[in-house]
This record gives structure tokens, sequence and C-alpha cells, in this order.
């Protein structure tokens, strides 16, 4: 008899950094191998033989612990518990190569006025393709310091894209610059968000960091949304602090737009993100949650739709979206397309 998944598995882990990372490694150890795998074949296909990709990995390892030395010690837990040397959970974090794994995203926030409460709403559809519909998992870290994170999780890495107990939330979706990428990873960048405790701590936390990894980061809080477009060129930042904004997998800065990649794997995103854009401001004044359920199940859009099914080949399907009320710290969570209407709702 065949079992029909309605939602992601759940997973609940707490104690010291080791300790988060040990449950994460022995919960999901076959997972974090394939991860592993796939990300070292990443890095073969980029020229890297393996000693060389760990190679690369432990010499960035000090610039990690710097970020945050628990790090450390949650990835030696990781290790332990799947059963894997500690650089290559460092490696899974940051992807050595040109860095392998990336996401289709549309994520979206709608603050102050645009809401029908007045409080922020953010979220995402994640595109990663329908194998990982079968590989991720949410998860709550409840570390004995610091704040507890609620995180859609890709099995192995540090940092997933959720919520947080101060009400932050981090969503992400790929940028392709032409001059390649940082030495950073997104899981890196998207943990140090989830551990602040506003949007613009978290902001000004980035902007520190000498070479944040590239990518689009949509960060909110109960009050505002700050939305950075990073290349390996620059940092921008746009603040929403009244009002609709959706980003999708292209610069819309003009001071980043120039350094996009003549090619990307994604080249019509843009009708995408004024697709969800249009549909926000329609709504402006009562965006709640089951608008913004509606908004991201969108197939209408061609040839890139803000809801992609599940079609032969395409490593870019939706396999979830995401709704965060961080007042509430209530995170809505479809598995598969939200056109499907799996959702569960969970609350930190």
């Amino acid at each position: 008899m065949r079992v029909v998944l309605i939602h992601f598995p759940f997973a609940e882990f707490s104690g010291t950094p080791y300790d988060l990372g040990l449950q994460h490694g022995q919960s999901f150890r076959d997972l974090v191998r394939l991860q592993l795998a796939e990300t070292m074949q990443a890095a073969a296909d980029s020229g890297l033989t393996a000693a060389e990709a760990l190679e690369w990995t432990l010499e960035r390892q000090a610039r990690v612990e710097a970020i945050a030395p628990h790090w450390m010690d949650e990835l030696q837990g990781l290790a332990h518990g799947a059963g894997i040397r500690f650089d290559e959970a460092l490696a899974v974090q940051l992807r050595p190569g040109t860095g392998g794994l990336p996401e289709g995203c549309t994520s979206f926030a709608a603050v102050g006025q645009a809401t029908a409460d007045g409080e922020t709403i953010a979220g995402q559809n994640r595109d990663l393709g329908e194998p990982y519909l079968h590989r991720m998992f949410l998860a709550a870290f409840r570390p004995t310091h610091g704040p507890h994170i609620l995180m859609h999780c890709v099995p192995g890495e540090l940092g997933g894209v959720g919520l947080n107990s101060h009400g932050v939330c981090v969503f992400a979706n790929s940028l392709w610059g032409r001059s390649g990428r940082t030495w950073m990873a997104p899981p890196i960048l998207r943990r140090a968000a989830l551990e602040s405790d506003s949007a613009q701590a978290a902001v000004q936390r980035i902007q520190a960091m000498p070479g944040p990894a590239v990518g689009n980061f949509l960060i909110a809080d109960a009050k505002h949304a700050r939305n950075l477009e990073i290349l390996a060129e620059g940092l921008e930042v746009t603040n929403v602090d009244d009002g609709v904004y959706a980003h999708a997998n292209n610069c819309v800065t003009r001071t980043l737009k120039p350094h996009e990649a003549t090619r990307r794997p994604l080249p019509h995103s843009e009708g995408r993100r004024q697709s969800l854009q249009a549909g926000l401001e329609r709504h402006a004044g009562s965006v709640d949650t089951e608008v913004c359920r509606q908004l991201l199940s969108d197939q209408s859009g061609r040839p890139e739709p803000v809801c992609r099914p599940f079609r032969s080949g395409d490593p870019f399907a939706t396999i979830a979206a995401l709704i965060a009320v961080p007042h509430t710290q209530t995170l809505h969570l479809s598995y598969g397309p939200p056109s499907d209407n799996r959702f569960t709702v969970y609350r930190l």
C-alpha cells in the first residue's frame, strides 16, 4: 500500500548547539548524507576533486566561525549524528565550486496598511524541483540560548527559511551575477538572519559580513520588511515599512541590475514578479493568509507562473508555499504546490 503524505515531516531539536546538530543528524541521517553526496557532485561538476573541495571548505572555516562561533559545535554534532566528517558537514553549508542548489522562488511581504489587521505577512513559493518534496522537513530548533527557530530545511543545512521567536522571518530566491558567487552560500546567511532580533538587526549583521552570499533575501518582522539583493558586486536594501512587495529571480535595483548574468536559468522571472506584485496591489488593505494562499497558487502566467506545477524534468517545480505571520509566530506551509491546498499551520 502506498502512503500519501499530506505534510512535510516535522521534528523538534532542543538543547546546546551540539545537541541541536546531533539530533538533526540522527533524525535525517540518510538525507543529510544524500545532500552531502549531491554537494560533492556539484563541486566535481565545477572541476574540483573531493580533496580540493574539502580543502577549499576548511580554508573558509574561520570566516564562518567569526560570524557565529557556536555553529562549530552544531556542525560537530551534525557530523556525529549523520556519520560524516566535520569538513563534510561544513561543505554542505558552503557548497564548494559554483554553489549548486539554485532556487527559483518568488517571495513577498505585505506591511502596515496593506494587510487586513495592520500586521506583517510575508512568505514565498519554494521552487526546488519535485525531488525535494520527498527530502525536506520542517523543524523547531529550541536552543538553550538565543531565539527559537521554526525552519523549512534542506537536510544538513544550518539555515533554511522560516521565522524565529522574535517574529523575524527570512525568505530567499536565487540570483545570478556576472562575477559568479562569493565565498559564502545561502545557508550561512539565512541562519544568521534567523538568529537576529529584528529585521533591521538582521540587515545590519549581513551588511557587516565580508562577501555575503549571492541571492535575494526578504527579511521581515511584525512591523517592517527589508529586501536584500546581493551580488558579488554589491548589496542593495529596499525598505518596506508600509505597502506590498514581491521579488523573484532577477534584480530590480538600478545599481545591481547591470551586473546580472547575461544568461540566467529563469530569464522570465520579472513577469512572475510583476504578476505577484499586481495581485498584492489589487488586495492592498485586505491582505490576509487566505489572499496569500490564492496568490501563491496562481498558475496562469507563462512561461513562468507564480506556482509551477510538477512537470517532467522541471528543476524549478514548486514544492512548498510558506506564509509567515510574525506577530503570532505562525507559519502556513503547503506540502507540494499551494494550488493543491495541502496546508498545515504551525505555531512556534
